[in-house]
């Protein structure tokens, strides 16, 4: 949560060696910037760690990987929490709508015991993670989003559970199982819309093309090489096909085309280009081949820049998000 991002950037921003830290609540990527001759990276990921949080070197794979357990793991909290609440309130609805005298103590005792078993996978599995949470925060003195929420469905229960052994008047497996669930599928849909704009930025990356096709003896054509795009200097004639995307921004110097520029515009509609017009790498040639010169490669491309404008968008914080 927000104050988790706070926690964090305050925590690592007091170790001796590090001079900035930026945590991203969307994307959960920490920039980091610290001097290695008073503190090592391993020193500052024990850091993170000894507060109750774990952090690795970004690798997309890895991130990945860790989206994917999440969403699984929290989807499956999520059913058995839905599941609950729907069996749980089948069986208090009854009590809510019968008359004194309709329902004898020992069916109403029934009913209660049936609620507490259905309570308990609830409980111990879908809530699981706002106790473990409540608990670090505790231990660390001090108070995240999650104590309120395990001291709201661990007291509901524990009276629940209590009113049941004791045949106290009344019982609130209903209302912890509805809460669990509800609150469960907010998270769940707030995680879906993360991971999605994760998605989006780290997709941009991804557009350009992983080979091309150089003319090492232009003006010969036919000679052409496909080569790693990482390989492309300045000064390189490539040659981009009809449908191929463009590897790098550059001047065209033969052909005439079109090509689609949606990338940097949102318009779908193509954009004729010839002999003299800049091409943008990222871009895909939808009409008919052109040659043109490499002018800019790696971090120099627009789309390199569009890509740190997003990160230093996504990354930076208002003063009233700070405050």
């Amino acid at each position: 949560c927000a104050a988790c991002v706070w926690l964090n950037e305050r925590h690592v921003a007091h170790q001796d060696g590090v001079s900035a830290v930026e945590i991203n609540y969307a994307t959960r990527r920490a920039r980091v910037r610290w001097d290695e001759r008073r503190i090592k990276l391993s020193d500052i990921l024990g850091a993170i760690q000894a507060i109750g949080y774990r952090a690795y070197p970004y690798d997309a794979q890895r991130s990945e990987q860790l989206a994917e357990r999440e969403r699984r793991s929290m989807l499956w909290r999520v059913f058995v929490a839905g599941f609950g609440m729907m069996q749980v309130m089948m069986y208090a609805f009854p009590v809510y709508v019968a008359a004194e005298g309709d329902m004898s103590w020992d069916v109403e005792l029934l009913l209660r015991w049936a609620s507490l078993l259905l309570t308990l996978p609830v409980v111990l599995y879908s809530a699981a993670p706002f106790f473990q949470r409540a608990v670090r925060d505790i231990r660390l003195r001090r108070l995240g989003m999650d104590v309120p929420v395990a001291l709201g469905v661990g007291s509901a229960f524990l009276a629940s559970l209590w009113a049941t052994l004791s045949d106290g008047p009344e019982v609130y497996f209903d209302s912890v199982t509805m809460f669990v669930f509800f609150l469960l599928g907010g998270r769940y849909l707030e995680m879906l819309a993360r991971q999605k704009a994760v998605r989006g930025v780290e997709e941009l990356g991804k557009v350009l093309p992983s080979f091309a096709e150089r003319l090492a003896a232009w003006p010969d054509q036919a000679q052409g090489e496909r080569v790693p795009a990482s390989q492309l200097e300045v000064g390189d004639i490539l040659r981009v096909r009809p449908g191929e995307v463009i590897a790098a921004d550059g001047l065209v110097v033969d052909g005439v085309g079109e090509v689609n520029e949606a990338l940097l515009t949102g318009e779908s509609l193509p954009v004729a280009k010839q002999a003299g017009d800049r091409l943008t790498g990222g871009s895909i040639n939808v009409s008919s081949p052109l040659v043109f010169r490499v002018e800019q490669i790696g971090d120099s491309t627009r789309l390199a820049a569009i890509r740190r404008l997003m990160a230093r968008a996504a990354m930076e914080k208002p003063r009233v998000a700070t405050l």
